[in-house]
């Protein structure tokens, strides 16, 4: 027997089972780097998504708190009958909100509530405005200021002798800048003794050993003194409490066009000579000072059309126990204003929720009985094909489309003679957002359909059930979960749509009356919507107003998503059924 064994010929190595070969470490090692990236993406993405929500709950939460004024409110009849006699409701009505109620109810009981809590009014801002003018007076070492104003008497007084002094340091340089070096002399004395006179006599020695021949030189050593400006802010500081009225008291609060509480009092007139305990907001330029956000100290941290005599009164208030940070209940009741302390979403609510309901009505019926027959019903030709391309494409279209269709509609009417009684209301929000959300709820219920077993179907026409039958008992409520949950995701998607909307003119851009209420009114009244209140806070002048309430907003318009979101999965649960 020959041997078949090459001469000199080596055994292959025997591999092991527990050794791996190249091509498999290979392959683990792509199989870990792809895990890597996607675990690396999705940390990216949850990354993006946490600096979002925190960027909106970390203004949109404290923007729902509000600052008030805790205020007696005092009825007071001879405001609301100059002519003394009963007031009846129909003198109240035709009040003037500005001057019987900012000006003079609201005004004068905020004046009797600071009295009350042993609040000087007055004084407090007096003594602010001192304390500023001594600090202009600090800063360039003219001490002894507090004695001065003191030996004055009153604050007008002191400014007076102050910008004396001021003006003839002012009057000194311009001397000193010329050629006579006589009248330079006369001038730059004139001054020393101003000074002296005013009570600054260390400052009048400074400015009498200045070089009156100096020229440019003896200029720039008065100057560097920095009496003159210190004299003349210090003098401006002191006639500030002068100027300090009622308009700068009720400036403080927000009372402007406060309708409610004279409707209020014309439904009961018995309120009249009475007094109430009231909240009322804080002007929201005052909001960003109590909250931290400006400081009140120079000119860019004060609040707009606020001066430190203000922010003083209204420090007092704060120490009185007189302003609260309450939660802003109306912001869900009422409707969107220019005016942050009073803006709420209430008309925008029930609008989306009109909406909503519009959307629900015609997408569910007209999406599944679509659905249905192209299922099941339709013949498969070419036909039938190009609807379900088009219902794919129109998936896919920009709701911004949609909107131009609704607003051609809506063009199309009005030369009818009908638009104008359905411009901006929320059945034709309604309507064009129903065209939007049909294709998705069209696709969903279509996918529900074939989801079903064909055994279901195979097995109710078996025992002798016509195909109606078969669709309507026995598909369909296998199908409903799925079609449910297709059904709230395309509503959930029309809540936040906003382009379609402001095509239609769903904004108070168009002029009308919105509801007088958020819980009255119909489809058939100017309405707004989440989305559309959202971007008009998001387009206000006042940046409380932008980078608060904005997202406040959006806050809420995201708990409603969330809520329909979750709804749809717990409607799934509840009705799915496995096979």
């Amino acid at each position: 027997m020959s041997d078949a064994s090459l001469s000199g010929a080596k055994p292959a190595p025997k591999s092991s089972l527990l050794t791996q070969s190249a091509l498999v470490r290979k392959r683990h090692r792509t199989g870990a780097t792809l895990r890597w990236l996607g675990l690396g993406a999705i940390s990216v993405v949850l990354f993006f998504l946490a600096v979002l929500l925190w960027s909106i709950v970390s203004r949109g939460v404290p923007a729902l708190f509000q600052y008030q004024a805790q205020i007696e409110l005092y009825y007071d009849p001879a405001i609301l009958n100059p002519d003394g006699g009963p007031v009846d409701p129909e003198e109240i009505g035709g009040i003037n909100l500005r001057t019987g109620f900012e000006r003079g109810i609201f005004t004068n009981s905020l004046r009797m509530t600071l009295e009350n809590a042993g609040i000087d009014i007055e004084g407090t801002v007096e003594r602010r405005w001192v304390v500023e003018a001594l600090n202009a007076l600090d800063a360039v070492g003219l001490t002894g200021g507090a004695e001065v104003i003191a030996d004055a008497g009153a604050p007008g007084d002191a400014a007076r002798v102050l910008g004396q002094a001021g003006s003839a340091l002012r009057a000194a340089a311009s001397a000193l800048g010329g050629d006579d070096v006589a009248a330079a002399e006369a001038a730059r004395d004139a001054a020393a003794e101003a000074l002296g006179t005013a009570g600054f006599a260390q400052a009048a020695e400074v400015v009498a050993a200045i070089d009156a021949a100096g020229g440019p030189d003896a200029v720039a050593a008065l100057n560097a003194t920095g009496y003159q400006q210190a004299l003349l802010d210090a003098a401006g500081a002191l006639r500030q409490p002068a100027d300090f009225d009622d308009a700068a008291l009720s400036a403080l609060i927000y009372a402007t066009n406060r309708r409610d509480v004279r409707d209020r009092l014309v439904e009961n007139p018995d309120l009249v000579g009475t007094t109430e305990s009231v909240g009322v907001p804080i002007d929201i330029a005052v909001t960003r000072y109590l909250s931290g956000e400006l400081t009140g100290i120079g000119t860019a941290q004060m609040p707009p059309g606020f001066d430190i005599g203000q922010l003083a009164l209204v420090d007092a208030m704060e120490d009185a126990g007189l302003i609260d940070n309450a939660f802003r209940w109306h912001f869900f009741t009422n409707p969107y204003s220019q005016s942050g302390e009073i803006a709420g979403i209430g008309p925008a609510l029930m609008g989306s929720a009109y909406m909503m309901l519009v959307v629900l009505v015609f997408s569910l019926i007209f999406g599944v009985a679509a659905s249905i027959y192209l299922e099941e019903f339709a013949p498969k030709n070419k036909f039938t094909d190009f609807i379900e391309i088009n219902i794919a494409n129109l998936a896919a279209v920009p709701s911004i489309v949609f909107g131009i269709l609704g607003a051609a509609i809506l063009f199309t009417l009005m030369d009818l003679g009908f638009g104008n009684s359905i411009r901006g209301t929320a059945l034709l929000g309604g309507i064009v957002l129903s065209l939007m959300t049909l294709p998705t709820i069209v696709i969903a219920t279509r996918a529900a359909l074939k989801a079903v077993p064909p055994s279901i179907r195979d097995a109710a026409l078996g025992v002798g059930a016509s195909k109606v039958q078969m669709v309507f008992h026995h598909k369909l409520p296998l199908a409903a979960p799925g079609i449910l949950t297709g059904t709230i995701i395309g509503i959930a998607q029309a809540l936040g749509e906003t382009a379609p909307l402001l095509l239609i003119g769903l904004s108070v851009s168009t002029g009308a009356a919105l509801l007088s209420s958020p819980f009255s009114g119909g489809l058939l009244e100017q309405a707004q919507s989440m989305p559309t209140v959202v971007y008009l806070f998001a387009q206000n002048q006042d940046a409380p107003v932008r980078e608060g309430l904005a997202q406040s907003a959006i806050l809420v318009m995201l708990l409603l998503l969330f809520a329909l979101n979750i709804l749809a999965i717990l409607l799934r649960r509840k009705f799915e059924r496995r096979w």
